[in-house]
């Protein structure tokens, strides 16, 4: 996502760290490309790829690099500090998947929550 879901994040406190410091243990990460936050984690031997990238799910069948991102966010510390931020966030997130056409990612907000 971008646009607004940036402009929450900015306004909470999370600034977007260097690809260099990113963790390559497994962990996931947000990490901002051109067209919005991709949720991945680095994968140093891709069943399905042909070497060492951040990749979105386990067997993926695309992988980026590090010039593919403009920085990350670790989620673990995202400072969420009272429900209305939360739904400022989701509200943001949704919005810029409506502006941007991603089904898939409103897709997938449905499942998580529940509905059908």
């Amino acid at each position: 996502m971008s646009g607004r879901v940036d402009r929450v994040l900015e306004e909470i406190g999370q600034s977007l760290r260097p690809m260099n410091d990113a963790p390559r243990d497994g962990r996931f990460i947000l990490a901002k490309s051109a067209a919005g936050f991709v949720i991945c984690r680095w994968d140093n031997e891709p069943a399905t790829l042909a070497g060492p990238c951040w990749v979105e799910a386990h067997e993926a069948d695309r992988g980026y690099l590090d010039r593919c991102f403009a920085g990350w966010i670790d989620p673990s510390r995202l400072k969420l500090w009272d429900y209305a931020t939360l739904a400022d966030l989701v509200i943001a997130f949704v919005d810029d998947a409506h502006a941007t056409g991603d089904t898939g990612a409103l897709v997938s907000l449905q499942r998580r929550a529940g509905i059908d």
